[in-house]
Order: structure tokens, then C-alpha cells, then sequence
């Protein structure tokens, strides 16, 4: 209820048009009432055609009035939501795009998903209907007035009939609250093992996995269908319980109400209209109650969401280094993945100087993939620092320093876009013949030829479906299309062809050439025996700092350096 009480204070001149038209759509809500008391009281008794004329008109009034408020009154509260929900979409995305990963690497994908649904949750819960609703809920006090102008007795049962119905929506709300945490907690659990089977169709197949998924989806299947019932048949009860409410009213209303027409201390009329004006009480207290519900599932998803937002971001406004020409020195630095038993790597100290060619090695696991995503700023280190120009890469706007580096992936993925608009992902503004250079160079072209839409298809399911080589192709080209001082390319060699590998051996050749900083994930001799810096992660938990081309006595090659070298 803050929230929207929020959303409502953000535009108090909206917000006070929303409640003046409330007034007047609630005041012309009498007129039904009132036109069946004044007919039947006045036009029966009296037979007079001008009269009913005369009522019949004022309704027909009424009623236009009461519709054109009613769109008006619906515009307004729409109009209220609009900056509120493009604020909530914005931020939630943005996090989205802009979280570190160091933590949101830590929240299943599944739940993840679940809150971006949720934006939609949040909206609904705080829409027009919603607003108007809650707005209409203080006037349940006018019907109950008018009724108890009409008789006394039939007003106290009518606000009985109302407490009654919000006591059971405010239990049914509790009961629903608890099935949908539960009912939440399962469905994350399940979509996680529905999108490991659908990106794991081949594994699925090729290694008889159908029967070990069937066991695991009829085991949660079992349990989500079970909740299934269980919400059903708590909210038929509480349905059934506001039929029941709203018929022993009907009730209550024409049995006391008639013993008061005969006694004259009522007219029929009035009867008639009391059981009007009561059950509009009640369908206004109803409406409250179901608004309620919608308000306190927008308001559990707002919690999750205003979590999940408060995760640290990478930072935009951050230090710009002009000149940067691809110095990079690791200072003491260690990582460490929360829960591991001990830290991946730890004390790496060594200065990488622009144009240098650095090679990083070590068997599976020892943490190679991690130290290019350090350097990329994706996670935070555990400990210790990475300068770029001397200044820690923290420090530096994110978006600048992506900029400066060539980056070539182990296993790239991509967005679900065109092929021109995740080759110029980060150099939007970059002119048509650059593009066609890159293509060219990364050995895309011949692929794009053969085409229909070029440059213009459609890349789906994060360019799973591509072949290997042309996943790799298109890395290549992503990672070409900024002119960085700093090439990190995470196993160079693996997925291309014959082609493929002579193309990227003379793309690192005329990177050398140029001076640019290189840092190669590999274990690839050849690159070794041309490295200024090789970087070997199996020891542990110091790697092992080996510059192959210093000079030595005698000859010898130059001794490794454990930890490095200051």
C-alpha cells in the first residue's frame, strides 16, 4: 500500500483529480437507488407520467455522467503509473546489465528470470483498476449512510456483512501468501531444470537422460500440481465465502426489512433500494479486498526486486585515461570463489608493458579463464590490485575500459540481435567500411555471402545454433571492431579450421607489429617461444612469472620467477 500511496504523491494534482472523480462516480452511484425508491414511492402511488419522465431522464443522465468520469477517472490513475513503472523497468534492467558479477553470478538463473517477470507482477498490482478500487473503498461509508437513512437495522447488518468479508479475504490473502512463497520456490526450481534440458538437449540424447529427467519432472511436477489444487481450492473457499456473505445479506436485508414495510416504518421502495445500496457497499469492499491481494503480491515482488537492485554496480563515471598506450601490472593478486577451499591463485605480482606478448597457462581449472575475467573487471580480486596505467581498474569507468580491450572469448555467446549489431556492440558508431574490414579480416565474409540477409540476420538463443567456427568468427570480429590497446584472447586456436587458425595466427602477428598489449590464454608452443611474459597458474597457490626472452648467463634461458618479478 506505500507504494502506491507513493505513486500517487509523486503527482498530487493527478492524484487529486483521481479522488475528485471517485467522489462524483461514488455521489452518482445514488442515482440507481434513489430512481427506485422515487419510482416506486412516487410514480406507483401516484401514476403520474410526468414524473417518471422526469426520474427517467435524471437516471439517463446519471449514467452518462457516471460512464464519461468513470474513463476519465481510468486515464488519470493509468497516466499516475506510467513514470513509475518506466523508473522500476529502467533500474531493474539496468541492474540487470550493469550488476557485478561477483554477485549476480551467485542467483540461479531461474530466479532471475522470475524477477524479470515480476516486473510485470509490480505493475499489475499498482494499476488503474487497482488504484481506483482503493480510492472507491472510503465510500463504502456513503452507501452504508444512505442505507442507514433508510432504516437503521438494515445499515448495522450491512456493516457486519462488510467486516465479515474483509476478515475472510484478509485469511484467504494470508493462506495465498504462504502457497505462492511455496509455489515460487518450486517453480524457480523447475525452470532451472527445464532450461539445463533444453540447452542440454544433446547430452540428453546422446547419453539416455530421458528417464533420470522424466523421474525428476514427475517428482516436480507431482509437487507444483499439488500446490496447484491447494491455491484452487483456497481461493473457490474464499469465493464461495463472499457468495455466501453476499446471499445472507440479500437476505437479512428483505427479512428484516420487510417486517419493517409491514410494520410502516419502511416503504417498499425504500426496501428495494436498501438492498441496493448494501450490496454496493459490499461489491466495493470485495473489489477492496481482491485489489489487496494484488497490492500485497505487487508488494512481495517489489521487495525481491529493490533487493535485487541493491547489488553493487559496475561504475560508469569513473576515470578516463587519456593516452592509455597498455601497461597493465598485477600487484599481490589473489582470488578465490566463495565456498572453495582454499584461493584459486594468490601473490601473482608482475608489470606487463604496452606491446608486451603475455601468455597465460595451466592444466583445467587453474584459474585461467578467472584472471581474464579479473582483467576484464567482470569479478572483483580477492585481494591485491590490476593497474592500467597506474590506476587500479576499479577506479576507471567501466564502459572505457572494455573499450580498450580486444577481447576474444573461450565460448562466446551473443545477444539475440542482429549479426551488424553484436559485431558493433561496443563501437555503435562504427562506419560501414570498418565493418566490412572486419568481417573480411576475421573470416566472416564468406560465411555472410552465402547469407540471404548478410550482415541483417537474426542471431537466436544466444547464437547456439551456430556452428562452432562461426561462433568464433563472429567473437573474433566483436572483438575487432573496438581499437583497444589490450588483445586478450582466451584460446585463440580452439574451434577454427585450417582457415581459421593461419587468419588469427596474422591477425596476432599485425597486433605484434603495431605494439599492442597481448594476453593469450594458451598452451600452444609456438606462442610460448614468442612470449615476453608466460604466466603458468598450475602452481599453486603462487603462479609461476617466466620471462623467456631475458638474457641470461651464458646463454641459458632466463630462471622462472615464482610470484614475479617487481
Amino acid at each position: 500500500m506505500k507504494e502506491l500511496l507513493r505513486r500517487l504523491a509523486l503527482h498530487p494534482f493527478l492524484a487529486f483529480e483521481i479522488c475528485l472523480a471517485s467522489f462524483f462516480i461514488n455521489i452518482l452511484s445514488l442515482a440507481s437507488p434513489i430512481f427506485v425508491i422515487q419510482v416506486l414511492n412516487r410514480y406507483v402511488g401516484y401514476g403520474f407520467d410526468g414524473t417518471l419522465i422526469t426520474l427517467t431522464s435524471g437516471m439517463f443522465i446519471a449514467g452518462v455522467l457516471n460512464h464519461a468520469f468513470t474513463l476519465v477517472r481510468v486515464r488519470l490513475a493509468s497516466a499516475v503509473n506510467v513514470g513509475p513503472d518506466r523508473v522500476l523497468s529502467e533500474t531493474v534492467l539496468g541492474c540487470l546489465a550493469r550488476a557485478k558479477m561477483t554477485t549476480l553470478g551467485r542467483i540461479p538463473a531461474a530466479r532471475i528470470h522470475e524477477l524479470m517477470g515480476g516486473i510485470q507482477v509490480v505493475q499489475s498490482g499498482y494499476d488503474a483498476s487497482v488504484i481506483c478500487s482503493v480510492l472507491d473503498m472510503p465510500f463504502f461509508l456513503l452507501f452504508v449512510g444512505a442505507t442507514f437513512f433508510i432504516s437503521p437495522a438494515l445499515a448495522l447488518i450491512t456493516v457486519l456483512a462488510i467486516f465479515c468479508s474483509i476478515l475472510a479475504g484478509w485469511l484467504n490473502m494470508r493462506r495465498g501468501k504462504r502457497m505462492t512463497d511455496v509455489m515460487r520456490n518450486e517453480s524457480v526450481v523447475h525452470r532451472g531444470n527445464l532450461a539445463n534440458a533444453i540447452s542440454g538437449a544433446d547430452t540428453v540424447r546422446a547419453f539416455g537422460g530421458h528417464g533420470f529427467l522424466t523421474g525428476i519432472f514427475q517428482t516436480q511436477m507431482g509437487k507444483l500440481q499439488q500446490i496447484k489444487r491447494d491455491m484452487v481450492q483456497s481461493g473457490t473457499r474464499g469465493q464461495a465465502v463472499l457468495q455466501s456473505i453476499s446471499m445472507f445479506l440479500r437476505v437479512m436485508v428483505y427479512a428484516v426489512g420487510a417486517r419493517e414495510v409491514v410494520a410502516g416504518s419502511m416503504s417498499t421502495g425504500g426496501l428495494i433500494g436498501a438492498s441496493i445500496l448494501s450490496g454496493k457497499a459490499l461489491a466495493v469492499s470485495a473489489s477492496f479486498m481482491k485489489s489487496r491481494v494484488m497490492i500485497s503480491q505487487a508488494g512481495q515482488m517489489m521487495q525481491s526486486l529493490q533487493e535485487f537492485v541493491r547489488q553493487p554496480l559496475e561504475s560508469e563515471t569513473g576515470t578516463e585515461l587519456k593516452g592509455y598506450r597498455g601497461d597493465i601490472e598485477f600487484k599481490d593478486l589473489g582470488f578465490a570463489y566463495p565456498g572453495s577451499t582454499g584461493p584459486l591463485f594468490e601473490g601473482l605480482d608482475v608489470r606487463i608493458e604496452p606491446g608486451n606478448i603475455v601468455i597465460i597457462t595451466g592444466h583445467n581449472g587453474a584459474g585461467k579463464t578467472s584472471l581474464v575475467r579479473l582483467l576484464l573487471g567482470l569479478i572483483d580480486p580477492g585481494r591485491g590490485q590490476i593497474l592500467a596505467g597506474g590506476v587500479d581498474i576499479r577506479q576507471l569507468s567501466a564502459p572505457w575500459w572494455r573499450r580498450q580491450i580486444m577481447y576474444l572469448p573461450q565460448e562466446p555467446t551473443f545477444l539475440n540481435a542482429t549479426i551488424r549489431e553484436n559485431i558493433c556492440l561496443n563501437n555503435p558508431g562504427m562506419d560501414e567500411d570498418r565493418l566490412k574490414r572486419v568481417v573480411e579480416i576475421s573470416g566472416l565474409k564468406k560465411y555472410l555471402d552465402t547469407s540471404a540477409q548478410g550482415l541483417d540476420a537474426q542471431i537466436v538463443n544466444g547464437g547456439a545454433e551456430l556452428a562452432v567456427g562461426i561462433r568464433r568468427r563472429l567473437a573474433l570480429a566483436r572483438a575487432l571492431s573496438v581499437q583497444g590497446a589490450v588483445a586478450v584472447l582466451d584460446e585463440p586456436a580452439e574451434g577454427f579450421d585450417i582457415e581459421g587458425l593461419r587468419a588469427m595466427d596474422m591477425i596476432i602477428q599485425s597486433m605484434a607489429k603495431v605494439k599492442k598489449t597481448l594476453i593469450i590464454v594458451s598452451q600452444d608452443m609456438r606462442l610460448m617461444q614468442r612470449a615476453d611474459i608466460i604466466i603458468d597458474l598450475s602452481r599453486k597457490p603462487r603462479p609461476k612469472v617466466i620471462f623467456p626472452k631475458a638474457n641470461a648467463p651464458d646463454g641459458e634461458t632466463a630462471p622462472s620467477q615464482s610470484g614475479g618479478v617487481q
